[in-house]
C-alpha cells in the first residue's frame, strides 16, 4: 500500500509517495519546497497535495526536525530551527488521514540504515561492521541531528535523541581558544552552535577573531565556497576546524550508542565539504578516546550521499 512520507528540516520540506517494490520503496511525486515560503507545515503540505497526479494515500508519516512530545492524539513536534509546531492529531483531522504518524527526522534517517545500498554512502573508515550491533547517525545541516538504531528480538528499535544540544567537546589548545571566543556569545556552547549551517558562521567568526581579523558578513555557502577553492585562508581554517569538531562528535556518538554496527554521517553540509576530510584530523578525533581508543578502531564510519533516505525511513515507520 502506498503512503505519504515527508521529511521536514529547518530549511527544506521534502514530500513523496512511497510505493512498496521488491527492493524496498520507490518514491513518486517527489517534491522539495522551501519552508520559508509557508507560514506553517499544513500550508506546505496542502501545496504539495494540490499538485498530486494520483489518488491521495490514506496513511502518512511525517518526519520533523525537533524533539517529539507524545500526546494523546499521536505526538507533537516544535521545530527548533524553524518555529513551526506540527501536531499529529490536528493534521489527521484537518486532512482526514485515517492513519498519520509523526516522528523525529533523524529517527527516520536511522530507520533507513538497514535498507541502504552500497551506492547510498561512501566508506570513511573501512573496518568490518559487527552484525546485530547498534548503529548511530548524525548530521550537520540547519541543525545537528543525532539518533541510534538497535536490534532486539529480530526487530530494529530507534533511539531518538537531541545530541545536537549536548555540550561541544574540545580536544586541542586551539579548540579551547575557539571555545573561549564562542563562550562570549553562547553559554553553554552546544554541538549545534558549531556543527550546523549557522554554526559554521559562528565558527568562522571565532576563527577570524583568533587570527586578529575582522569577519566578513558571509553565509554558510560563502564560507564553504571560499574555503574549498582556497581563496580565503580563514574560511578554509573554519572548514577544517568544523570537520575536526565533527570527528569528535561522531566518536562521542559511537561511544554513547556502542555503535560497532557503524556511524553514519548525514545532513546537508558534509557532502559539500567532504573533499577536505583528508586534510583534516577527522579520523584522529574520532579515534582518540583515551582508554577505549582500541575499541574505537573497530567502528566503521560512512558518509551518506545526498538523497532522500529519511523518506524511506518514514515509510519503514509505517510498516510496524
Amino acid at each position: 500500500m502506498t503512503s505519504i512520507v515527508a521529511d521536514i528540516g529547518g530549511t527544506n520540506a521534502r514530500f513523496a509517495i512511497a510505493k512498496p517494490v521488491a527492493e524496498g520503496y520507490q518514491l513518486e511525486e517527489l517534491k522539495v519546497v522551501d519552508c520559508q515560503r509557508f507560514e506553517g507545515f499544513d500550508a506546505a503540505l496542502q501545496h504539495w497535495l494540490d499538485g498530486l497526479n494520483q489518488p491521495c494515500p490514506e496513511k502518512a508519516c511525517i518526519a520533523a526536525a525537533g524533539p517529539l512530545e507524545m500526546t494523546p492524539t499521536g505526538g507533537k513536534v516544535y521545530m527548533t530551527n524553524l518555529g513551526w509546531t506540527i501536531d499529529a492529531g490536528e493534521l489527521a483531522q484537518e486532512f482526514s488521514f485515517p492513519h498519520l504518524e509523526l516522528i523525529n527526522d533523524f529517527a527516520a534517517l536511522a530507520q533507513s540504515l538497514p535498507r541502504l545500498a552500497e551506492s547510498d554512502y561512501q566508506v570513511l573508515r573501512d573496518t568490518p561492521r559487527q552484525a546485530g550491533a547498534p548503529m548511530a547517525v548524525l548530521g550537520p545541516g540547519t541543525g545537528l541531528g543525532v539518533a541510534g538504531l538497535a536490534e532486539a528480538d529480530g526487530r530494529y528499535h530507534v533511539l531518538a535523541g537531541e545530541g545536537g544540544h549536548a555540550n561541544l567537546t574540545v580536544s586541542t589548545e586551539r579548540e579551547l581558544q575557539l571555545l573561549q571566543i564562542l563562550m562570549k556569545t553562547q553559554l553553554p556552547v552546544f554541538n549545534e552552535w558549531v556543527l550546523s549551517g549557522n554554526g559554521l558562521v559562528n565558527l568562522y567568526r571565532a576563527v577570524c577573531e583568533l587570527n586578529g581579523e575582522i569577519a566578513e558578513d558571509l553565509t554558510p555557502p560563502d564560507i564553504s565556497a571560499r574555503g574549498l577553492e582556497g581563496s580565503d585562508p580563514l574560511c578554509r581554517e573554519a572548514l577544517i576546524d568544523f570537520l575536526n569538531f565533527l570527528g569528535s562528535a561522531a566518536g562521542d556518538a559511537a561511544l554513547y550508542m556502542g555503535a560497532r554496527g557503524g556511524v553514519f554521517l548525514g545532513g546537508g553540509i558534509l557532502p559539500r565539504i567532504a573533499e577536505l576530510l583528508p586534510e583534516s584530523e577527522f579520523e584522529q578525533r574520532f579515534l582518540t578516546k583515551g582508554r577505549v581508543a582500541q575499541w574505537m578502531e573497530a567502528v566503521p564510519v560512512y558518509a551518506l550521499n545526498a538523497g532522500y533516505q529519511a523518506l524511506i525511513g518514514a515509510a519503514v515507520q509505517l510498516e510496524g
